[in-house]
């Protein structure tokens, strides 16, 4: 029994340390949002919409069904700014809903890289999570230590963003909602 209770031990500190150097930030603390972008709660829904309970703290980002999305609308985005304490390579991981495979996706950018489609998973209807690369065929983002900016830009409307994970842990794969470790840019 006693050597049992040590290897659970020993798992249990590997997982801390397999979630040690993420940075998970929630979408309300966007640094700066842009209509049709906005922020979700039980008592402020936007007109057409519905509350999706189940977001972390029960707050989120969204881009209504029927808002307009490019080419039509070229606007609409969250901007979060954060901090990397060391270079490398990270996993960009976020905590989304979709209404439909019509709606269900982003156009990121990550500083003044090229923006990339973000999405386009067929999970409607829950909250979950996606993840950028999507396959080891992509290169994951390699980010220098210090200060970077990364905006989730309108590319389909009836969208939904609770949390944002960076990782450089490619085998970390987050579950359910993440605990907070720093903001995206608001007090």
């Amino acid at each position: 029994m006693i050597r049992f209770y040590h290897i659970l031990l020993a798992l249990c500190c590997c997982v801390a340390v397999a979630a040690a150097g993420n940075i998970v930030f929630e979408a309300e603390t966007a640094a700066l949002l842009e209509a049709p972008m906005v922020l979700v709660t039980a008592e402020s829904v936007p007109a057409g919409s519905e509350y999706v309970a189940g977001a972390s703290g029960g707050r989120y980002l969204e881009i209504p069904e029927d808002a307009g999305n490019p080419p039509k609308l070229n606007k609409g985005y969250a901007r979060f700014e954060v901090e990397v304490a060391a270079d490398g390579d990270y996993t960009l991981w976020a905590r989304v809903y979709w209404e439909g495979e019509c709606s269900n996706s982003f156009t990121v950018q990550v500083d003044e890289l090229a923006p990339f489609l973000f999405g386009e998973n067929a999970t409607y209807k829950v909250w979950h999570w996606v993840r950028y690369p999507v396959s080891r065929m992509v290169r994951p983002l390699h980010l220098k230590a210090g200060k970077h900016t990364i905006t989730f830009h309108n590319r389909e409307d009836g969208v939904r963003l609770d949390q944002v994970l960076l990782t450089p842990n490619r085998r970390f794969v987050p579950v359910d909602i993440e605990q907070v470790t720093t903001v995206g840019g608001a007090p």
